[in-house]
């Protein structure tokens, strides 16, 4: 009998998974349309601290959304991610054996700033060097596409002085 009530709760929710989907992509998505006004791009610095691998892998999610976000409402992004602090840690080749229970979300995390750098608009991803100074970390340590700098506080300065908005991931 249990398998019987489980089997026909199965099908009724896989009947109604589709008809869920397409409900929520007809669903009228809110828009910025306001704030975005008269704009033709958008310059963000993301200052990245945030060194717990579950958290920073989340909100590089929403780093993406929010480039796909101004994409798809006609507003060029132009973004620069500054890692600094603990989670420069988390960028380095080795980090997945130097932290193994999370090594897969390490590895997620590489992936996903792979797939960002590749993005149009996305135009440098660094690490501080005073950081990686503090962590015995080298430029030949980091992953591909990680630029070490000297002090992300002067980029972030001289970013500012060009239009970039600082956005604080920590």
């Amino acid at each position: 009998m249990r398998q019987i009530v489980l089997g026909l709760m199965t099908s009724l929710v896989m009947g109604l998974l589709p008809g869920l989907a397409l409900a929520a992509v007809d669903m009228p998505r809110p828009d910025d349309a306001r704030a975005l006004q008269g704009l033709e791009e958008a310059r963000i610095l993301w200052d990245v601290t945030l060194a717990k691998p579950k958290e920073l892998l989340a909100r590089l999610g929403v780093i993406e959304r929010t480039y796909r976000d101004l994409e798809r409402q006609g507003v060029a992004p132009h973004m620069v991610l500054a890692f600094r602090g603990g989670a420069v840690d988390l960028l380095t080749q080795d980090a997945p054996d130097r932290h193994i229970e999370s090594a897969q979300t390490i590895l997620l995390i590489h992936a996903k700033l792979r797939e960002l750098a590749s993005l149009d608009g996305i135009e440098r991803l660094e690490a501080c060097s005073i950081a990686t100074r503090r962590a015995g970390i080298t430029q030949a340590d980091l992953i591909e596409p990680l630029v070490e700098v000297g002090n992300t506080f002067v980029t972030a300065a001289a970013y500012a002085q060009r239009g970039y908005t600082k956005i604080k991931i920590d």
